[in-house]
Parts: C-alpha cells; structure tokens; sequence
C-alpha cells in the first residue's frame, strides 16, 4: 500500500488518490486557511496585549455590613470581583450608569456606602497588634488569611475564597 502511485501520477492523500496539480492545489488553499486561522490569532493577542499593558490591577479587600452585602449582591454578576468591577464602574463613569441594563440599587445615591468610606477618617490602631499573615492564590492572586503558625510537620491545605482553588502550604511558610 503506497501513497505515491507513480504510473498513474497520483498521491493518495486523506483517503483519496488524486492527481499531483490537484494535491498541490488542494495543499496551498489549506496554507492559506491555516495562514488566515494564524493571523486572526495573532491579531487577537496583540489586542489582549495592549489591553494588558493600558491596564492596572486593583486588589480589594472591602468589609460590608449585612445591608449593604445585600446590595452589593444585588449588582449581579457571577462574583464578587465582577460586582466589584461594576460597582468601580459605576462610580467612575455614572453617566453610563443610567443607561447601562441591570438592577438598580435601592438607595440613593447609588454608591453611598463606598463614598462614604472614603470620607472617614481611619481608626488609630495600636502598634502591638500583629498583621495575621497573608499569601497570594497562584491562580487569581488574591488574597488568602493563613491559619495560625504550627509546629506540625505536615503542609497544610488552604482553600481560596474567591476561586475556590486549594494547595498546600509548608509550615515553614506558616511559621515565618
């Protein structure tokens, strides 16, 4: 079984013989689609490359009372970082706002609380209380409390609260 036929000038090629003209056409019109499949590719991560580069990242870490959670819920989204988003959004551009579909909050005006927390003073703390210590999630880079140091020998299994990933943490990482 031979994919080059010589005495009739054939190439079998995906289940069929045909012609070399034939195969050779048939061969450059796959290259020019698969050229077009790259560049529509290549297009799309330049895009998401500027995009990245005239971007910045905002890490939060925001404490609501019970109402307010509630109307934070009530933004939508599949999380809180996507209510977050949009709740930045909406204090930063309230013009599309009004004309944006989705819930309105029930109060007015709409982003009361977060504006009110820029205005407060903070709250002196005393030099004596530590920090409890904290480590970044690999897959979404927030925020994780890590439990309390230990003397056990055994890594320790910690859970992120925003995506849901877990991995484990040496105790030296704990004690330090």
């Amino acid at each position: 079984m031979s994919t080059i036929d010589l005495a009739d000038a054939k190439v079998s090629y995906e289940g069929k013989k045909l012609p070399a003209i034939n195969l050779i056409s048939k061969l450059q019109t796959q290259l020019l689609e698969a050229a077009d499949r790259i560049a529509v590719i290549a297009s799309t991560l330049g895009d998401l490359q500027a995009a990245l580069l005239n971007s910045n990242t905002v890490e939060v870490k925001l404490t609501l009372s019970n109402e307010d959670f509630g109307r934070f819920r009530s933004l939508g989204g599949m999380n809180d970082s996507e209510r977050i988003r949009k709740a930045v959004m909406m204090l930063i551009h309230p013009e599309k706002a009004d004309a944006s579909p989705g819930p309105v909050l029930p109060h007015e005006p709409k982003l009361q609380p977060v504006e009110r927390a820029f205005d407060e003073k903070p709250i002196a703390t005393e030099p004596s209380i530590k920090k409890k210590p904290t480590t970044k999630c690999p897959r979404c880079q927030s925020l994780i409390d890590l439990p309390e140091a230990s003397n056990d020998q055994w890594s320790l299994e910690i859970q992120c609260g925003t995506c849901g990933a877990k991995y484990l943490v040496k105790p030296q990482t704990v004690n330090a």
